[in-house]
């Protein structure tokens, strides 16, 4: 085996050391520029749409039920005011939504928004111990 001198492991030492540094800045952006590695899960798309459908009244709602891409979810009993707001990320493609109501007597009025736009409303009123019924529906997309 061949014997090395300080110099020649000293050179050695050097030259790993660059190609470590060279390696690891690879990534780096450079002044003003971007960086060429691929976008980490951080800068993806975090926007999301918003559907908030408000009901008011003096009518008490024998059951809501609100279906957001066939995913029901139904409230009984439900003393006015009522609200709902889903968050729905970008990305998903078309969305459908219905909130169905009924109620025996008094007054309601429903308004519906995606992204803070006016999609739907509604409203009604009945005698005490009558049966009543309203619904609203609409769709998003990206």
């Amino acid at each position: 085996m061949a014997k090395l001198g300080a110099r020649s492991v000293s050179l050695a030492v050097v030259a790993v050391l660059g190609v470590a540094v060279v390696a690891a800045c690879s990534n780096v952006a450079p002044p003003g520029g971007t960086s060429s590695s691929p976008p980490s899960s951080a800068s993806r798309d975090e926007r999301v749409h918003v559907l908030e459908v408000e009901v008011t009244g003096t009518a008490v709602l024998t059951t809501v039920e609100f279906t957001l891409d066939g995913q029901v979810a139904e409230e009984k009993s439900v003393v006015l005011p009522w609200n709902r707001k889903v968050e729905v990320p970008y990305g998903g493609g078309r969305h459908e939504w219905q909130v169905r109501m009924a109620y025996d007597g008094g007054e309601m009025a429903a308004v519906a928004t995606t992204d803070g736009k006016l999609v739907t409303r509604t409203a009604g009123s009945g005698s005490p111990g009558s049966a009543n019924s309203a619904n609203l529906s609409g769709s998003f997309s990206d």
